[in-house]
């Protein structure tokens, strides 16, 4: 099964802290699964337990965006030089009320108003954000450094997030591929450790998920967390991957299908016009991907029409392509000035950006109407 997969994975790469979240109501301790016994208390209100996980996971914890909080006790494991933090949710967006926090998805206090290392989203664009406090090797200073993935995180969609830490460099993951890096320059260096704590009722170096440890500080998470895990080394881009490839059963392909309307219509089926469809592929990813494409015609009249085979494309990272109607007309093998159905563009494992931009022009006047669409992918699953 998937979520014996994902734990297996995870635990193949010796996590220093694993939550699962997945207690039922009521429980009073998030337990650590990693063997390290760093074990976390719930707080009495604000949270949810026993909510529907997400893929490869049990169940998984919902926090208010206010209160909620689970409170880990510092411990030397927690206390790595180098660091990779990985973690499921859906988040909810901005907090309730008035205030726009910095939402924690886990955080481990250098003391109150610091982190010594803290995995984020702004509550205010949805970006992830990474805190570290870092002693420099260059210098032996003590700074605190961060990084923002260029994009945000979707707002009730599941996300796997993780964010590595090699001494030098700052890597923020989504779904399993790379969506940014940042370089320290002359800040590289090791974390700086905070082992052991003060005495009660200090809570410095403790680790709190869903918000700070410190309940003066608020900094509370909004939506759904799972499957918590810190590392004491920065994962590889193939673990990473393949840690949120662990979550599907053996294959998994994504396919997108893409209405299009292309040529001049005599008015038969839709208006008369001149219409177009322009389909802009991208690769959001940091390697070369390889997709294929189809073309089903579709037929009025309750009838079935062509389906092309496939043709295949690539695209390296970042890279964009097009695809319009005489692309469309090739790839369906018929000849005609007027062709409507869908684009079948289908992906191992991966998923691309798909956005189908339709125009319509009356047959001796400029365009007169645009529309563009985002197409979601259908998951396909196998065994």
């Amino acid at each position: 099964m998937a979520l014996e997969r994902y734990a297996a994975a995870v635990l193949a790469d010796g996590p220093i802290g694993y939550w699962r979240l997945g207690e039922a109501p009521g429980a009073v301790t998030a337990v650590d699964a990693s063997g390290h016994g760093n074990h976390g208390e719930y707080s009495a209100g604000g949270i949810t337990l026993g909510l529907s996980g997400f893929k490869g996971g049990d169940t998984a914890a919902l926090f208010d965006g206010l209160l909620g909080r689970i409170v880990v006790p510092n411990s030397k494991a927690l206390n790595p030089r180098q660091l990779t933090m990985e973690a499921k949710i859906n988040w909810s967006g901005p907090n309730p009320g008035p205030i726009r926090y910095t939402q924690r998805i886990f955080e481990k206090s250098s003391y109150e108003q610091r982190a010594e290392y803290a995995l984020n989203i702004d509550g205010g664009d949805g970006h992830v954000v990474v805190d570290l406090r870092v002693r420099t090797a260059l210098n032996g200073l003590d700074v605190n450094v961060s990084a923002r993935s260029r994009s945000e995180v979707p707002q009730g969609v599941e996300t796997h997030i993780v964010a590595t830490f090699d001494g030098q460099e700052i890597r923020i993951y989504f779904n399993g591929m790379l969506e940014s890096q940042t370089d320290l320059g002359a800040n590289a260096g090791d974390l700086l450790l905070k082992y052991p704590s003060p005495p009660p009722p200090s809570l410095d170096g403790y680790l709190g998920i869903g918000n700070q440890a410190y309940p003066s500080r608020p900094r509370p998470f909004h939506g759904l967390i799972d499957e918590v895990a810190p590392y004491g080394t920065a994962l590889s881009s193939e673990r990473v991957l393949a840690h949120y490839q662990a979550q599907f059963p053996e294959r998994v392909t994504f396919q997108y299908a893409v209405k299009f309307v292309c040529g001049e219509s005599p008015g038969a089926a839709v208006a008369p016009g001149i219409y177009f469809t322009a389909i802009n592929v991208h690769n959001p990813t940091y390697k070369e991907i390889g997709f294929r494409v189809k073309v089903a015609v579709g037929m009025p009249g309750l009838k079935p029409g062509p389906v092309s085979e496939f043709v295949r494309a690539n695209l390296g990272p970042d890279e964009a392509l097009e695809i319009d109607c005489s692309d469309i007309l090739k790839i369906s093998g018929v000849d005609a000035r007027f062709l409507k159905g869908f684009v079948v563009i289908e992906t191992a494992g991966i998923e691309l950006d798909v956005v189908a931009v339709y125009s319509a022009a009356g047959r001796d006047g400029p365009i007169s109407t645009m529309h563009t669409e985002r197409v979601p992918p259908r998951r396909r699953e196998e065994a």
